[in-house]
C-alpha cells in the first residue's frame, strides 16, 4: 500500500511539472512546492511563526499551500493561498497576479467552513460556509442551519489585514476566540476556505482548501516594555486623537500609558488647538522627565509636537501639500543628543493627508507631495544645503502618522529618498548617510504577531498600520521596538507596568509606537 502511495505521488509530481511547463512556454520558468495532501481528521499542525507584517517572507512553511491556474480570473487573478494557525489566530495570505487596494473597489470575498462540515451553514456555494468576509465591502456574514444570515464587522472576528496600500500579496489574521453571531468561529480543529471575485474562485469547481490546526502554543515571543539597553534613546510617536491627551477622562490612560513606556523623545500628532508650551506642560503632569531632567516642546505644521528630555535647538517647517483650507507640513526639530547619541539627532514628524478619495489632486498625490517634500528635506540637510547645519551621520528618525492606505509608492519615497514630484523637490536621493535606505523598523504588537498600529471597533475599516519610523540605520542600531496595544497583554503584563486592558483604546484610535536607538 505504501509503494502504491509514493508512486502516485511521484506521477503527480511529474503531471504538475509537466503541466507548468506547457503554461509557462516562453515565459521564466517558475517552480512551486505540489499541494500537500489535506490533513486527515484528528491531525493537528504545529503552531505557525507567522507575523502579520506586510511581508510575506515567512510563509515558506505554511500548513497548506493551494495554487490556482493562472489566467483563470477577470478583474481578479487569484494565484495563492496560504493557510496556516497558532493556538490564538487562523492566518491566511494570498497572492494575486496585480495590485488592488484590498479595503476597496473590490469584490473578493473569503468563506470559512469553521467545523469543517459541508452539511452546516451556508448551502449555496461554497456549502458549509459559516462566515464571510466581503474585503472591498468590509463587512462580513455569519450563517445559520437555518438559512439565517447575520451581518457583522471586523471586530467580531478579530480580523486585521496587511499591508494597508495596495498590493498583490496580503496577510490576514483571525482571531480563533472570536464569537461572531454568538457562536465560536472555529470550533474544532480544521476548516476549509474558500476565496471568490472577480470571476475567479480558488480552488476550482465545488471544493475547498481543507486545513488543520494548530491545538496550542504560539512562535512568537512577547516584545518587552521596558528598556533593554539602558544606553539606548526612546523614541515615541503618537497620535492622540484630535488632542484627547488633554482630555480629563483619557488622563488617567495617558498617565499609566507614559509611565510604563517612559520615552526620552515624543512625537505628537493631532495636536491642533495647543501650542508647544502647552503640550509640554500636560507631559510634565503626566510623567516625569527621565533622571530628573526636564521637558523641552516645539511646535511645527498645524499639529506636530515634539516633546523632549533633550534640548531642542532648531525647528523647521517641511513644505508639504497645501489647498485653500488645508496645510500638511511637516515638521522637523534637531535633538542635542550629544551625550546619549553622540551628536544632535534630527527628529522629523509627519502626519500626511489621510483616507483615499477621487477628487483631484487624490489623497494618494497630496500624500505623495508630503513624502516627497520629506524626502527632499533629508536630502538637502546630508547635502549641507538644508535648514539645519549638523555634522556628518548625524542620526536622522523620521515618524508620524503616515496614513498610507493607497499607492505603495508613499513608503516606499521614505524608505529609499526616491522623489516622484521632482519638478518641485528636485532630484531623488538615498537618504541614510552611507548611501542606503532608511530602515522601516515596523515593530510589532507587544504581545501578539501583528503589526496593525490603528485600531477602531466602530470603524468599518480593520486594523492597519498607519503609523511608521524609519532610522537611519547606518549610524544607528534599534534595540528594541514595539506597538502597545493593552487589551491584548496578560494580567500578570498589566500588573507589572501599572497598565489596564482598556488604555490603549481609551487614550486613542491610533497606538503608541516605541522605537529604541543607541549609537553603532
Amino acid at each position: 500500500m505504501m509503494s502504491r502511495l509514493l508512486s502516485r505521488s511521484r506521477l503527480a509530481l511529474v503531471l504538475a511539472v509537466l503541466i507548468g511547463l506547457v503554461a509557462g512556454c516562453g515565459e521564466t520558468p517558475q517552480t512551486s512546492e505540489p499541494d500537500p495532501e489535506p490533513p486527515t481528521s484528528g491531525t493537528e499542525a504545529e503552531p505557525a511563526a507567522i507575523q502579520i507584517d506586510g511581508d510575506v517572507g515567512d510563509w515558506a512553511d505554511a500548513t497548506r499551500t493551494h495554487t490556482d491556474p493562472e489566467g483563470d480570473g477577470g478583474t481578479l487573478d487569484l494565484r495563492h493561498l496560504r493557510v496556516a494557525s497558532d493556538a490564538t489566530y487562523l492566518f491566511l495570505q494570498m497572492d494575486l497576479a496585480a495590485r488592488m487596494n484590498l479595503q476597496e473597489g473590490n469584490d473578493l470575498t473569503l468563506y470559512l467552513d469553521t467545523d469543517a462540515d459541508a452539511s452546516t451553514g451556508r448551502s449555496s456555494d461554497p456549502a458549509g460556509a459559516d462566515v464571510s468576509w466581503s474585503f472591498g465591502e468590509r463587512s462580513g456574514r455569519v450563517y445559520g442551519d437555518d438559512g439565517s444570515a447575520t451581518d457583522i464587522g471586523h471586530a467580531d472576528l478579530g480580523f486585521t489585514s496587511l499591508p494597508t496600500v495596495r498590493s498583490d500579496a496580503f496577510e490576514i489574521a483571525l482571531n480563533r476566540a472570536a464569537t461572531p453571531g454568538g457562536q465560536a468561529l472555529v470550533p474544532g480543529d480544521s476548516v476549509r476556505v474558500v476565496l471568490e471575485g472577480g470571476g475567479d474562485r480558488l480552488p476550482d469547481g465545488t471544493e475547498a482548501v481543507s486545513v488543520a490546526l494548530a491545538a496550542e502554543g504560539s512562535a512568537i515571543q512577547p516584545a518587552e516594555i521596558g528598556r533593554t539597553n539602558p544606553e539606548a534613546v526612546r523614541f515615541l510617536s503618537y497620535n492622540v486623537l484630535f488632542g484627547r491627551l488633554f482630555e480629563a477622562e483619557a488622563r488617567p490612560a495617558y498617565e499609566r500609558l507614559l509611565a510604563a513606556m517612559q520615552p526620552d523623545v515624543l512625537g505628537f500628532q493631532e495636536i491642533y488647538d495647543r501650542g508647544a508650551e502647552a503640550t509640554r506642560q500636560q507631559v510634565a503632569d503626566l510623567v516625569d522627565a527621565p533622571d530628573g531632567g526636564e521637558w523641552h516642546a516645539a511646535k511645527a505644521g498645524p499639529d506636530l509636537v515634539a516633546v523632549s528630555r533633550y534640548p531642542i535647538t532648531a525647528t523647521h517647517e517641511i513644505p508639504g501639500y497645501r489647498s485653500d483650507d488645508q496645510t500638511y507640513n511637516s515638521g522637523a526639530f534637531v535633538l542635542d543628543t550629544g551625550g546619549a547619541l553622540g551628536g544632535p539627532t534630527v527628529f522629523v514628524l509627519a502626519h500626511p493627508p489621510c483616507c483615499n478619495s477621487t477628487e483631484s489632486p487624490t489623497r494618494d498625490e497630496q500624500r505623495q507631495v508630503v513624502v516627497d517634500g520629506i524626502a527632499a528635506f533629508v536630502r538637502d540637510v546630508q547635502q549641507g544645503e538644508g535648514p539645519f547645519d549638523v555634522p556628518e551621520n548625524t542620526p536622522i528618525v523620521v515618524a508620524g502618522d503616515m496614513n498610507f492606505v493607497g499607492s505603495p509608492q508613499q513608503p516606499q519615497t521614505l524608505r529609499t529618498g526616491e522623489i516622484i514630484n521632482t519638478d518641485r523637490f528636485g532630484p531623488s536621493a538615498a537618504p541614510d548617510w552611507d548611501g542606503s535606505d532608511l530602515l522601516d523598523t515596523n515593530p510589532r504588537q507587544v504581545a501578539t504577531p501583528i503589526h496593525a498600529t490603528w485600531d477602531d471597533p466602530e470603524s468599518s475599516f480593520p486594523p492597519g498600520r498607519l503609523d511608521y519610523t524609519y532610522v537611519s540605520d547606518s549610524v544607528l542600531d534599534v534595540a528594541n521596538e514595539y506597538v502597545l496595544h493593552t487589551p491584548s497583554l496578560s494580567d500578570s503584563v498589566l500588573n507589572a507596568h501599572g497598565l489596564q486592558a482598556d488604555d490603549s483604546a481609551v487614550a486613542s484610535d491610533h497606538l503608541p509606537v516605541v522605537v529604541d536607538v543607541v549609537r553603532k
